[in-house]
């Protein structure tokens, strides 16, 4: 395989010019990079889902929540049974599996890493144990295990989970696990690994997207990512049973949703999703072009030109499927270890990230009052912040300080305001792709997320460690530590 990490993708959403996302550092390129760009495994797709993701943050309306004042550090009757725990882990560092493949390869390995971050000053970390492809990083009896990446072999009996938590462990680490919920394959580099290539059943439940014709398409068909209609009943039960086999059988301390989440606003079109959509609104004669009459490309991406009548239910709706689950995947982690935390990870810019499903705000925030005209009058219901103990947002700007959400200062002062303190909030950095004006930048904007939320997520270790994988080109432990003493 290819060197460059597929998390490059977690880095795509906003566009240059007149759009707040400025600059070719895109959000989504943000959020998708925390699974790709300068990582030693998605580079190559950086190109397919930054332009995928581009319009996820592309708002419809001139409307910008103000910040909103200063962020309160205030923790809810509901999440503090928590605080002691994150209270002791203010700072984390994201280690994504395949980017570090190699480099936490064996336990010797994980014991130097984590003696490097700990003497940092790191406290946590959140171990990506299932990435886009839906191979897991830990002994499963459900999911494939990625055992190979980029040349590299780890050995048969190696279990990566394991070894990681009894390392951390001993140099004081708390250890969080992630999964990419609703990712079960790749096409990297014309190697189509996952289960919706080698699994028919799989196959049928990928997501379905509509292309700027109008023509809906399976997902794998179109773009490099082969995640599920969120939708699907037994999506919904096989994601469950892998979160339900990860907390039975590891002592972790907390569980972290990732790409739990539609692709983008051109999914899930399929006519399964539809047909729930018309029971759901109660209307059955609902076809596409009442949802969105035309669509375009713009940026290299499909987005709606012409919205149809019941565009904003169909958003509602989409996200409604979304706050079911996270309810589902909360119970099930919680039938099993009810002190452990739950937790989630979503990029910052929420005025846009209803183009993914997502509703990540308090119910007790309604964005329809707010002036955004794509949110009805009962979007804010399907708002699940009360549903996790703690949140990580992606603050993926070096900007700091300006109006509206494309600042590190307004995506704090707009997260608190929409969270209204239903969660432990932390802000997060994107070390490497992330347009740093020099470095004394990078150590501001962690700097202004300690100062103001609970804590601060690193993305990625890959980063801190390699020099080749940041535009500084040295490690950066001295200087993140500089930071945080």
């Amino acid at each position: 395989m290819r060197g460059n990490s597929y998390r490059q993708t977690r880095n795509n959403d906003h566009e240059t010019g007149n759009n707040y996302r400025q600059t070719g550092n895109s959000r989504y390129q943000a959020e998708n990079s925390r699974k790709m760009k300068n990582n030693p495994i998605r580079t190559g797709l950086l190109l397919v889902f930054v332009l995928s993701s581009l319009l996820s943050c592309k708002r419809e309306t001139a409307v910008s929540l103000p910040p909103g004042g200063t962020a309160t550090d205030s923790v809810p009757s509901n999440v503090s049974g928590m605080q002691k725990l994150f209270d002791s882990a203010r700072v984390i560092v994201w280690i994504e599996a395949a980017a570090n493949f190699e480099r936490m390869g064996t336990a010797d390995k994980m014991s130097a890493i984590f003696q490097k971050l700990a003497d940092m000053g790191a406290k946590a970390v959140v171990l990506d144990v299932k990435g886009i492809p839906g191979l897991v990083n830990y002994n499963s009896a459900i999911a494939g295990q990625l055992k190979t990446w980029n040349g590299y072999t780890q050995a048969g009996d190696f279990d990566y989970l394991q070894n990681a938590i009894t390392e951390a462990k001993k140099k004081g680490l708390k250890v969080f696990a992630s999964m990419s919920v609703f990712a079960e394959g790749m096409n990297y580099y014309g190697a189509r690994i996952g289960k919706v290539f080698t699994d028919s059943s799989f196959a049928g439940m990928q997501s379905q997207v509509v292309t700027a014709s109008g023509d809906v398409k399976n997902i794998t068909d179109v773009y490099t990512y082969g995640m599920l209609n969120p939708l699907q009943p037994a999506a919904q039960n096989y994601e469950l049973s892998l979160i339900r086999e990860l907390v039975s059988n590891y002592a972790i301390d907390g569980f972290v949703l990732d790409y739990c989440r539609y692709y983008d606003i051109c999914a899930d079109f399929s006519g399964y999703s539809l047909d729930k959509f018309r029971d759901w609104l109660g209307v059955s004669s609902v076809q596409i072009t009442d949802i969105v009459s035309s669509w375009k490309t713009s940026s290299g991406e499909v987005v709606p030109d012409v919205t149809g009548v019941y565009y904003d239910k169909w958003l509602e709706f989409r996200s409604s499927g979304i706050y079911d689950f996270v309810n589902d995947a909360r119970n099930a982690v919680k039938a099993i270890k009810p002190g452990l935390a739950f937790c989630s990870y979503s990029g910052a810019w929420y005025d846009s990230y209803y183009y993914v499903g997502v509703n990540w705000a308090s119910k007790n925030y309604d964005p329809s009052a707010d002036g955004y005209s794509w949110a009805s009058s009962t979007y804010k219901n399907t708002g699940y912040a009360e549903l996790l103990d703690m949140f990580m947002t992606g603050n993926y700007t070096p900007t700091l300080t300006g109006p509206g959400w494309w600042t590190v200062q307004g995506e704090i002062s707009g997260a608190e305001k929409v969270l209204r303190g239903a969660n432990i909030h932390y802000g997060s950095i994107d070390i490497g792709n992330t347009a740093w004006t020099d470095l004394q930048n990078m150590k501001d904007a962690m700097k202004m997320i300690l100062d103001q939320t609970s804590g601060i997520m690193l993305f990625d270790l890959v980063y801190i460690d390699d020099p080749s994988y940041n535009q500084f080109k040295e490690p950066l432990y001295d200087e993140i530590k500089s930071v945080i003493q």
